[in-house]
């Protein structure tokens, strides 16, 4: 593995004129042992990926911490809600954004999107405001702003939403 990485950067160098080489600093051989063996050491976190071209080295089993990946996958369900609403033919857009819901789901990622759900006060969510709305008989969630994110089951980010309530005028109209 050392020998590979030692050929893929004398490669590299031999790509640029001679006065912009760079010549490898010569490490002593159990130096490079000694790398290997605390790379191999690593708790579960990390591994050797060598069957992947292009990563030569320790690889973590979690490639983005939590909050990075919720944002990414709340951007990408922005983003996916906003194309369904414009007008005309995007199946393109929508291809491509299928595509990174599959890449998503098989990563052990799913999103719960609360739209609707009725509402209770013990439910994990982060609600931003209350109101009134007409035709509702309990509480139920009328808009996500983010929503629940979940990686290999656990949360990485709650969902945040606005509760809507019934409204109290019409419910004293009613005989």
């Amino acid at each position: 593995m050392a020998l590979l990485s030692s050929m893929r950067a004398q490669v590299r160098q031999l790509r640029q004129p001679k006065e912009f080489r760079i010549h490898a600093a010569a490490w002593p051989g159990d130096t490079l042992a000694a790398f290997e063996r605390l790379v191999t050491d690593l708790p579960g976190k990390q591994r050797l990926v060598t069957d992947l071209p292009g990563t030569p080295g320790p690889v973590s089993d979690e490639a983005l911490p939590g909050p990075s990946v919720a944002e990414v996958v709340t951007s990408i369900w922005r983003l996916d809600r906003r194309a369904r609403k414009l007008p005309g033919d995007n199946r393109v857009m929508t291809r491509y954004l299928e595509m990174a819901w599959d890449s998503l789901t098989q990563a052990g990622v799913r999103v719960q999107e609360h739209l609707n759900d009725p509402f209770d006060a013990g439910l994990a969510l982060e609600v931003t405001s209350y109101q009134p709305a007409p035709g509702l008989d309990r509480d139920r969630v009328v808009e996500t702003i983010r929503p629940s994110i979940y990686l290999n089951d656990q949360v990485i980010q709650r969902g945040e939403v606005i509760v809507g309530t019934p409204d109290p005028v019409a419910k004293e109209a009613t005989p």
